[in-house]
């Protein structure tokens, strides 16, 4: 059970940061660089799927 409780606090931590880091304009431009990365991932693996 502590090590759920610990998971769960680093998992709420993490949000935490990411809310914290978004606020700020590097945090902007970092996560628009990842969203931009998961995106042509996601769409290279669905042009994959359906070839």
């Amino acid at each position: 059970m502590s090590k759920f409780v610990v998971a769960l606090a680093g998992v709420i931590a993490g949000f935490i940061l990411a809310h914290v880091a978004s606020n700020t304009a590097e945090g902007r431009k970092l996560f628009a660089q990842v969203m931009a990365t998961w995106e042509s991932f996601r769409a290279g693996f669905k042009d994959s799927y359906r070839a």
